[in-house]
């Protein structure tokens, strides 16, 4: 019996079908694994700032995969807005200050002394130094004595808590 044309065309049709079909499969998969790598890494406090539920979206990702379209939304939505969290941490609009149990915790407010005109003055805020990342992402953060700066440093030695950043 003789192979038709149009045989080898549904057989070359199901071919590519099914092609396709591991080609969506595989991309999806790889899609949630990458989404869910980002998710993992960012910090806790990133997620609270951006109004987000850090588990809520690993178990989205996680269990209800169809077709990557929860790893599609994180990337594309809650990503930007993590990402906006994250740079203004790091250009110090929350000011100096740590993440906490209920949110945002910023520094101390600075103490009076009786030094001062009418007895009481500010006691002045930190000096310009290399101090540990709040944001977590980096070894050392520059505090220019007013607010956090871009510059970071992520290697140890001597020369981290002596050069200011140019």
């Amino acid at each position: 019996m003789m192979a038709t044309a149009g045989d080898a065309a549904a057989g070359v049709g199901i071919a590519l079908l099914v092609g396709a079909y591991i080609v969506v499969i595989f991309g999806s998969l790889a899609f949630m694994i990458v989404a869910l790598v980002d998710i993992v890494r960012r910090p806790d406090w990133q997620w609270k700032l951006a109004g987000q539920e850090k588990v809520l979206w690993i178990i989205l990702v996680l269990v209800v995969n169809f077709l990557a379209i929860p790893s599609f939304i994180y990337w594309f939505s809650i990503r930007k807005k993590l990402l906006a969290v994250e740079s203004a941490a790091a250009a110090g609009a929350y000011g100096p200050g740590r993440m906490g149990f209920s949110g945002w915790e910023p520094a101390p407010a600075p103490t009076w002394g009786p030094t001062g005109p009418g007895g009481v003055a500010p006691v002045a805020p930190a000096p310009p130094a290399w101090l540990p990342d709040p944001s977590g992402q980096h070894l050392l953060r520059w505090w220019d004595g007013l607010r956090w700066t871009e510059h970071v440093h992520d290697a140890t030695g001597p020369e981290a808590s002596t050069v200011a950043p140019a």
